[in-house]
């Protein structure tokens, strides 16, 4: 199946008031046990690669075209994320390379800075065909910020974002933390709401990773399009590893890991799907 864009993707969540997921990928087993879920589950995928992995972890080039074929191969759609990227030249590097979606990151950008650099992206990535993800409001990690609703996003400012910038879809602050929750997070459902109501755009809920099952389910009732898990699947990984590595050989090692992801990822897109298919 031909590659998505994250724009294509909200055209399908839209109708369906349900949302499709992101999961970052670290290594070929990770890769295949998302698209092995999302074409049991069958529905689109996104398939997330931090900034930080482009810079630190792995070769662009190499993980893009490994990307590129599990997607172009599934049966069902899968689009090819850039997420976090808080620098002009890595996002351009990863739209040349061949992603199809890619969030910019200007949080921690003066509200005018944030316009600026988010809709010079937009310029050059639309002129490829690529989506963009902006971000407004602060969602910061957990142990290290506390959840403060006056850095929640604001109705009223992601309106101007979205029409100054024209991105595609909006990453909100609505109560969301990155990173493991040490307490009960609660979504400020409301705000959900207005800011799709009010924009019009791909709403996306990042720091996935602990919240309940039936707030996910609401948040994309009420409009999210787009959850990012990581830390989940991470976590996982390393429980994994720790317990089975020990008694097998490397290569049996390398399935189950992969079989058993498999399961994590479709359960997550089953709850972010609200149990709707293509």
């Amino acid at each position: 199946m031909a590659l998505a864009t994250l724009n294509d993707l909200i055209k399908i969540t839209t109708k369906n008031k349900n949302a499709v997921g992101m999961f970052n990928v670290i290594n070929y087993e990770y890769a295949v046990a998302m698209i092995n879920a999302a074409e049991q589950v069958n529905y689109p995928i996104m398939l997330g690669v931090p900034e930080g992995f482009v810079k630190n972890y792995y070769d662009l080039d190499t993980m893009t075209s490994l990307l590129k074929y599990l997607a172009t191969t599934a049966k069902v759609p899968v689009a090819i994320h850039l997420d976090h990227s808080k620098t002009f030249e890595t996002t351009v590097k990863c739209m040349r390379a061949g992603f199809t979606s890619v969030m910019f990151d200007g949080s921690a950008l003066t509200y005018e800075e944030n316009v600026e650099q988010t809709a010079e992206i937009v310029k050059i990535a639309h002129a490829m065909g690529v989506s963009v993800e902006g971000e407004l409001g602060y969602v910061g990690r957990n142990g290290v910020d506390q959840i403060d609703p006056e850095s929640f996003t604001k109705v009223e400012q992601a309106v101007d974002f979205v029409k100054r910038t024209g991105v595609d879809a909006l990453a909100i602050a609505v109560g969301n933390l990155h990173g493991n929750y040490s307490f009960e997070p609660k979504l400020d459902f409301d705000r959900i709401k207005a800011i799709k109501e009010a924009t019009g755009v791909g709403l996306v809920l990042h720091g996935g990773s602990g919240i309940a099952d039936d707030d996910f389910r609401k948040a994309a009732e009420l409009g999210i399009d787009k959850v990012n898990i990581f830390t989940e699947i991470l976590d996982f990984g390393k429980k994994f590893t720790l317990e089975n590595l020990p008694d097998m050989t490397f290569l049996q090692y390398s399935k189950a890991l992969a079989d058993a992801m498999t399961e994590v990822v479709k359960y997550r897109m089953e709850v972010f799907t609200c149990g709707r298919t293509l």
